[in-house]
């Protein structure tokens, strides 16, 4: 008979693949924090240095990002194109909101448990529709963007959030027109505000300050690349 040679397996191209074909797939879709080094050793019985090899392959293709003491998440490549448009982040600005949202949206989140209507969910619904149609129109998403917020923070039927919201509005507006100027990044803001919508309406509060504080990660590392210092 004849012989045929076997072959030796390349661990990290192994791995690399698998990997990839998660994320490209979308069974790892993008914002979803990926296992840490320790567990994938473990999942693939393979050591850390192969690990980290198959990882960087993937990052230097942009399906992943990584920031340390955050994590690394399944990212969009087209996010990192090349744009006419000049990009400036404030990192300090995006922490402060989030800080902001933790005390005013997450606190109307809890509270829309008992007090959003019919009519609350239909002004978010509104409003995502609004991001939808406005892909081609800067000004009319980003502002459609923040007034999806205001909505949720609305549902909570508490005035002094509602006008915290309100009196921050330029500020927030401001924050949203750099980060929508991302490239390819609206379909992911219009996908992750539906998810939204549909977790209050199911009463499932936990899980959208559980998502929020997710998103928050993924976007200090996503938008790492874009923050300046102020």
């Amino acid at each position: 008979m004849d012989i045929v040679r076997i072959e030796k397996i390349n661990l990290v191209d192994a791995v690399y693949t698998q990997l990839r074909d998660l994320l490209i797939s979308g069974k790892w879709p993008e914002g979803t924090k990926i296992p840490s080094e320790n567990e994938l050793c473990k999942d693939f019985s393979v050591s850390r240095v192969v690990i980290r090899e198959a990882l960087q392959k993937l990052r230097g293709e942009k399906l992943l990002v990584t920031r340390q003491g955050v994590g690394t998440y399944a990212a969009n490549p087209s996010n990192f194109e090349p744009t006419e448009e000049k990009i400036v982040l404030s990192e300090k600005l995006y922490r402060d909101f989030l800080d902001f949202r933790e005390a005013v949206e997450n606190t109307a989140v809890r509270l829309s448990k008992q007090t959003a209507t019919e009519e609350d969910f239909l002004r978010m619904e509104q409003s995502v529709d609004a991001m939808q149609a406005a892909y081609d129109d800067n000004e009319a998403y980003n502002l459609a963007d923040y007034n999806f917020h205001l909505a949720v923070v609305s549902a909570s039927h508490n005035d002094l959030l509602i006008r915290s919201m309100i009196s921050n509005q330029n500020t927030i507006i401001g924050l949203f027109t750099a980060m929508n100027a991302v490239p390819d990044s609206r379909d992911f803001g219009v996908s992750s505000h539906r998810q939204i919508v549909e977790n209050l309406r199911n009463k499932k509060t936990r899980q959208v300050i559980d998502d929020y504080a997710e998103m928050g990660k993924y976007n200090l590392t996503r938008l790492h690349h874009f923050f300046k210092n102020s």
